[in-house]
């Protein structure tokens, strides 16, 4: 339990932050407020639905701090009302939610691509090995490596974009 909220935090402490300070901009107000919000997401973890996205879980709670702390006047500078922050919070929902569609069509993309082709990515992007290094071992020059590597990002695009089309289409 104590790794599992490690992990999600580690892995979501970016985009809380991020939601944090677009409300709130005075860079420590901003750090105490997330060291509130982590403490408050440790306390309360095992209310957390693991079904359920655990970012917008804790940003949910951010925004409920982030509102509790603008309404006693301790945290400024803050011009928004809580329409505003309600506002912020679903912008940022939308963004997560978009960003996991994204994601998982790639996923299924990659899956559908020859074992080589998942190879040479992997190398590319795992490995972070370059071109001319991705030729050797693989017995090819690098602008044929280049050429390759230029093909599957096109083939991914259009993948992608093909599923999200075909999900938004299903909504």
């Amino acid at each position: 339990n104590h790794d599992q909220f490690l992990e999600l935090l580690l892995r979501h402490q970016t985009d809380i932050k991020a939601f944090i300070g677009s409300i709130l901009w005075d860079r420590h107000a901003r750090e105490d407020v997330f060291q509130e919000v982590a403490l408050i997401l440790w306390r309360r973890f095992d209310e957390f639905d693991a079904s359920k996205s655990f970012g917008a879980w804790a940003r949910g709670i951010a925004a409920n701090k982030v509102l509790h702390e603008i309404r006693q006047g301790k945290r400024q500078p803050s011009s928004f009302d809580p329409q505003a922050v309600e506002s912020i919070l679903n912008a940022f929902e939308r963004i997560a939610k978009n960003s996991d569609e994204r994601k998982d069509a790639l996923l299924l993309c990659l899956e559908r691509l020859p074992e080589n082709s998942r190879k040479i990515l992997a190398m590319k992007y795992e490995q972070s090995l370059r071109a001319d290094e991705i030729g050797r071992q693989l017995q090819q020059g690098a602008n044929a490596v280049h050429q390759t590597l230029s093909r599957l990002r096109t083939k991914l695009a259009e993948c992608v974009q093909g599923r999200l089309a075909t999900a938004g289409g299903e909504t």
